[in-house]
């Protein structure tokens, strides 16, 4: 399962980083351009690169969670699917107005997750904070009972 998840996944996940990083690069490019501007479409591949990076990322980081956790998140499921039907789009869109449809649909993907799995955090801390607790109070135990041992004056035998 590690080998699968660390050795395997890891490269799809980065290859999808280097595309959305190249895509936005050319974006940024695009925005910065003197004679272009911030209302000036994109042509080219940079859109497709830019949210097929973003659509590579979270697809494999979704078949991660599901090779070491053996479960799906429905919402990275759902921001999957809304950047896949935010790619047509942002062909249409000016410069900015791609990188804002991006940036929309991960930052709503970070508040959802945030508002959503709440509980889940909670409830993974006071599992930690106890199982903590419980470990330093063994070895609080297991320390007092060495220090508390009586050296007595006669010789021991084997």
């Amino acid at each position: 399962m590690a080998r699968d998840a660390y050795a395997y996944g890891y490269l799809p996940m980065i290859a999808g980083v280097i595309l959305f990083s190249i895509g936005n690069e050319q974006v940024l490019h695009k925005i910065t351009d003197p004679a272009g501007g911030i209302s000036e479409k994109i042509e080219g591949p940079a859109v497709p690169m830019l949210f097929g990076g973003l659509i590579c990322y979270f697809a494999v980081n979704l078949l991660f969670q599901l090779r070491t956790l053996h479960t799906v998140s429905w919402t990275r499921v759902g921001v999957i699917v809304a950047l896949t039907v935010a790619l047509p789009i942002g062909k249409h869109l000016p410069a900015l107005g791609v990188l804002t449809l991006a940036a929309v649909i991960c930052v709503g993907l970070v508040a959802v997750e945030v508002l959503v799995m709440s509980g889940s955090r909670h409830a993974l801390r006071a599992a930690v904070f106890h199982e903590r607790a419980t470990h330093e109070a063994h070895e609080a135990a297991w320390r007092a009972r060495w220090h508390n041992v009586q050296e007595s004056d006669e010789p021991t035998t084997p």
